[in-house]
């Protein structure tokens, strides 16, 4: 008697791990808890080998995974070493995520501004002097702006003065969302407008200043209302300019010509 097709559901359910799995999952375990250290050398491949009595082929199968979810850093000639970088983990993830289900632009916007609504209430209520500080001074760097000359070092004072609105939230998780999404959306911009020199963004990050102030005003006083309604403004306006460019409101992150830009710009999370 014929036996009833398997469905792909019971294929899944029924699928042993492979033994590196075994290896990855326990070193990555290892690696979380901290029972392994960031800055640790690993075992070495035959003691690791002999521990899960795997060949060492597989052991180094398990390695390079390690290496690529951005765990473990390969230094060829000593060793492998603990090297986490949880927002590198992060970004590549969020990174596949975003390509597999061909997510455009505007609904990135979308997530970031809901985000960026719940960090600056968060803001407004936690920051401490210290925090205030250092939005004052990322505020204070675009006086300086002219003296810029590359691009990067405009995109850099943009980044300093979002992030530091975003770790004046004293949440870790939120934080590390709105870093990746912070630079995705940046590096789309960019992209997107490639060949513009840095004058032309300089110009660009200026039509914001007046929003930056407002937002650190909101955040100094304390007054959650207050610092949400200058993040509402200062969304609006970004809002604005990508529904004003036709080719980034209808920007797919899966398009072939964004691939290797945010894969380059994940990578940086790694460094």
């Amino acid at each position: 008697m014929p036996t009833a097709p398997t469905s792909p559901e019971t294929k899944f359910r029924r699928r042993r791990p492979k033994m590196a799995d075994d290896i990855i999952e326990t070193l990555r375990q290892d690696i979380v808890t901290r029972r392994l250290p960031d800055g640790e050398r690993l075992p070495s491949e035959k003691e690791l080998s002999d521990r899960f009595g795997v060949s060492q082929p597989t052991v180094r199968e398990a390695i390079r995974a390690l290496e690529t979810l951005g765990l473990v850093e390969v230094l060829h000639g000593s060793g492998s070493f603990v090297r986490s970088s949880g927002e590198f983990a992060l970004a590549s993830a969020l990174q596949t995520l975003l390509q597999l289900q061909s997510v455009g632009v505007m609904e990135v916007l979308n997530i970031r501004q809901a985000l960026g609504r719940h960090s600056i209430e968060l803001a407004a209520a936690n920051a401490t002097d210290d925090d205030i500080v250092r939005i004052e001074h990322a505020c204070a760097q675009f006086q300086h702006i002219d003296q810029v000359k590359e691009v990067d070092g405009v995109i850099g004072l943009i980044l300093g003065f979002q992030r530091a609105v975003s770790a004046a939230s004293h949440s870790t998780l939120l934080q590390s969302l709105e870093a990746f999404l912070l630079a995705l959306l940046n590096e789309v911009q960019v992209s997107s407008l490639n060949g513009r020199g840095a004058r032309f963004w300089r110009a660009r990050a200026m039509e914001f200043q007046p929003f930056r102030v407002d937002l650190l005003e909101g955040i100094r006083s304390g007054d959650i209302v207050t610092a949400r309604a200058a993040m509402d403004r200062y969304f609006d306006a970004q809002r604005s300019r990508f529904e004003r460019d036709e080719s980034l409101r209808a920007l797919s992150l899966s398009s072939p010509n964004m691939i290797n830009v945010i894969s380059n710009m994940v990578r940086e999370f790694k460094e």
